[in-house]
């Protein structure tokens, strides 16, 4: 069995180890999140970094790479903390995949890449149209990771919209809606469901 040690991974060529160590984790769903700068360009950005935070009330987390290089999504939400979360789905993973390219903070991706969108009344982002799993969030706190200058930013949850009604007991299964999951910068994968198994959840504190 392969074994690196911390000096290994250090001394390895760059490419191998963003690789390695990128799908180290293994695949995780991913979600483009669409914010807007405060003239109300949109912007769409694919994250394969989505965290459950809390139930009640909600919340979920995304990390941010550092801001040292121009970060579209990180600047709109300073000026308006505000994004909407799409599910990717393999209808349209490839074209969320695309989102990396380098665009300016004056040019929408959604536009460039031909991504059609939804709109609501009242709402001033929008949700791609055919993402089987979409919400709104406000933007609550962040955290500013020393180590790596990376950020976690948390969000509550302020609408949730799905595709098809979730089981009885409210758990989502993602794998019949389509969804795609990810590893490292490239790689995508199908969801594939295996069972739920019993679990005990304990009434004291």
């Amino acid at each position: 069995m392969p074994a690196y040690t911390l000096s290994d991974l250090l001394t390895a060529d760059r490419s191998w180890r963003i690789n390695f160590v990128n799908s180290l984790i293994g695949p995780k769903n991913l979600h483009v999140l669409i914010t807007r700068t405060d003239q109300g360009v949109l912007n769409a950005a694919i994250f394969n970094s989505g965290i459950h935070v809390g139930s009640s009330p909600p919340y979920v987390g995304f990390l941010l790479r550092p801001t040292t290089v121009p970060r579209h999504t990180y600047w709109n939400l300073r000026q308006y903390p505000y994004a909407t979360f799409n599910l990717v789905s393999e209808s349209f993973y490839s074209k969320a995949h695309a989102t990396h390219q380098k665009f300016s903070p004056a040019e929408s991706e959604l536009e460039h890449l031909e991504i059609p969108l939804r709109w609501e009344s009242g709402q001033l982002l929008p949700y791609i149209e055919g993402s089987p799993v979409v919400g709104l969030l406000r933007l609550v706190e962040e955290h500013f990771i020393t180590v790596n200058h990376t950020r976690l930013l948390l969000f509550a949850i302020e609408k949730v919209q799905v595709e098809q009604e979730p089981d009885k007991d409210g758990f989502l299964r993602l794998d019949t809606l389509g969804a795609v999951a990810g590893s490292g910068c490239d790689a995508y994968w199908k969801l594939s469901f295996l069972e739920r198994l019993p679990l005990s959840r304990s009434t004291s504190s």
